[in-house]
């Protein structure tokens, strides 16, 4: 698709409806320099005037960075909540993202027993450029259906930048990743959802996102969207085995998947390195950790993540949910 500043910039007015919502996310990782992050900012669900941001970074050796405000300044170029700033430079071809403020240092056990709770904050500087040459993906005509979004587009790119952390810095060239989605937005079925993305062999890369509903006790398929980018061309696939978490708990490191297109099939072993968890509620407030059933309606585990494939080792990202009211 031909992409525009319509599609990439927020809306100017806002629908009357109060489930509307608009989301940005972004996220990458560099597996030489084990570092990486997910950024997401949206309208905030009490005032949809207002953007929330969350700022989650994957530091080298384990440990985590998290951070979430809420704020609204001039938002022409993009969105700009408290103290993050997405700015579009070229439609379909560049961004520079921006932070600079407090983050929350924690690990994977402290995320795991529950909703991160306030703690020593340090100083995060994180200044990155997003460039991609491929064609976005727009997955809207597949979401007519879907409560939780109208219009979503995406595209596969290259992060690089800086991130510092106090007195240690490191630099960052890796996957990148881009998403924009709008529309009226309602978690109340959702089950169990996967949204991964990274590199291949022979220069591809791949985007896949499932969702399942739950439904009177079951799972029931509701989206199942695989493309796969190969000389600047989206390619339509599908995946017959896909890695969906089969409960709340924190999933294993390793996983394997197969993604078939007209190119023939690519076996994937996967290595979630990163597994960092954020609950969100029905309506999209999220929480960082993993909160209980009567709190929020999903966790979520984000997580730079290393693809092999074909004998050599890829940059990817794997987002996985499940239902917190049905975990075990």
């Amino acid at each position: 698709m031909s992409t525009s500043w319509d599609d990439e910039l927020p809306v100017a007015t806002l629908p009357e409806d109060r489930t509307w919502r608009e989301n940005f996310c972004f996220d990458g990782y560099d597996k030489d320099r084990d570092i990486g992050f997910w950024i997401h900012c949206g309208r905030w669900s009490l005032d949809p005037g207002i953007w929330r941001e969350q700022v989650l970074v994957y530091l080298p050796g384990g440990d985590y960075l998290a951070h979430r405000a809420w704020g609204y300044r001039a938002s022409d170029r993009g969105p700009s909540a408290a103290l993050l700033d997405l700015v579009c430079l070229e439609p379909g071809r560049q961004w520079t993202l921006r932070y600079r403020g407090p983050a929350r240092r924690t690990n994977s056990a402290e995320l795991q027993a529950g909703v991160l709770r306030d703690g020593p904050q340090g100083l995060l500087d994180l200044d990155m450029n997003f460039s991609s040459s491929v064609p976005m993906w727009d997955m809207s005509g597949g979401m007519r259906g879907q409560a939780w979004g109208k219009f979503h587009i995406e595209q596969t790119g290259r992060l690089r930048g800086r991130i510092q952390f106090g007195d240690a810095a490191v630099n960052m060239d890796g996957l990148g990743w881009h998403d924009h989605s709008r529309g009226p937005r309602d978690m109340v079925e959702m089950g169990r959802h996967l949204w991964i993305h990274g590199d291949l062999s022979r220069g591809r890369s791949f985007a896949l996102t499932m969702v399942d509903n739950f439904r009177d006790g079951v799972f029931v398929r509701s989206l199942d969207k695989v493309v796969i980018w190969e000389d600047g061309v989206i390619h339509a696939a599908h995946c017959p085995n896909p890695p969906f978490l089969t409960s709340s708990a924190l999933p294993p490191a390793h996983y394997d998947m197969t993604l078939v297109y007209g190119g023939g099939e690519i076996h994937i072993r996967a290595e979630q390195r990163r597994r960092m968890p954020h609950s969100t509620t029905r309506f999209m407030e999220c929480y960082d950790g993993l909160a209980s059933a009567d709190l929020a309606q999903v966790v979520t585990y984000d997580g730079g993540t290393v693809f092999h494939v074909d004998g050599a080792d890829y940059n990817g990202h794997s987002e996985r949910s499940y239902r917190l009211a049905a975990g075990s």
